[in-house]
């Protein structure tokens, strides 16, 4: 037992020691504020969910160079089930840009997959990899790779996911700098067959080597529900709250999403 202790330690000591070093963040991704869970959609099936994400407050220089202040952002994603386990989706987003026009943004190609189990594993795994090319007016890094890595856990009522996504720039000012970490979560907790309260996380710590300090980071914290009043239907409401001066400020997020 001391050994895994001693093993704890030494790698809390190793995360405080990265976040200890200096470098300016990104931002999370305000186009598409959701958790990738294991599960996929039905085989044959076509989902639509459009993505409604807006910017209400940003305090402080840092937060208001990194958070698009009043931005509205609206995506729509569809989707398609290719077998049980596997999903294949398309993306169109659109903005409110800083110069007050609302255009075309971009559009992102995903492939969503879980991995089969042959037993009932208490954890479920499975990743999303991501392809987006926006526009330069839209996005300072126009061109990039999303890896994502899924895990996630049952505990009776309770449903934990998180998400450990690996953005590579291949064009802008974060180009060739290597993969930036954006982690995400959520718990959501299945009150009754209506609704489902959750806390969800998202977060965006910079470059891997080497990160910045914890106050340049974003990182936010968003109360949110999920209605089940149909089974087609997919409702999700959130508000975001950011909790680090690059994050110090406040964003409405909502998913609604059909299955035909």
């Amino acid at each position: 037992m001391t050994k895994y202790v001693a093993r704890i330690i030494a790698l809390s000591l190793c995360m405080a020691a990265m976040l200890a070093t200096a470098r300016p963040s990104h931002a999370i991704d305000f186009y598409e504020i959701e958790i990738y869970d294991t599960d996929t959609a039905p085989a044959g099936h076509l989902q639509l969910e459009l993505h409604s994400n807006t910017t209400s407050t940003a305090t402080g220089q840092l937060a208001k160079s990194q958070m698009d202040v009043y931005q509205v952002h609206e995506t729509l994603e569809g989707t398609y089930g290719v077998v049980r386990w596997l999903e294949v989706g398309q993306y169109f987003a659109t903005a409110k840009l800083s110069n007050g026009d609302y255009e075309y943004s971009g559009s992102r190609t995903k492939i969503h997959f879980g991995i089969p189990q042959t037993f009932e594993w208490p954890v479920q795994f499975g990743g999303n990899i991501e392809l987006d090319y926006m526009r330069r007016a839209a996005e300072v890094n126009p061109l990039t790779l999303e890896l994502r890595p899924i895990a996630g856990a049952n505990y009776k009522d309770f449903r934990l996911v998180a998400d450990f996504a690996f953005i590579d720039p291949f064009s802008g000012p974060q180009a060739h700098r290597g993969f930036q970490f954006e982690p995400s979560g959520e718990l959501i907790y299945k009150l009754n067959r209506w609704v489902s309260p959750a806390l969800e996380y998202y977060g965006d710590m910079g470059p891997i080597q080497p990160l910045p300090k914890v106050q340049e980071q974003q990182h936010f914290i968003v109360p949110a529900l999920n209605f089940d009043f149909i089974p087609q239907l997919e409702l999700n409401l959130g508000v975001g709250i950011g909790v680090t001066r690059a994050s110090n400020g406040v964003f409405l997020k909502s998913i609604i999403g059909w299955t035909f």
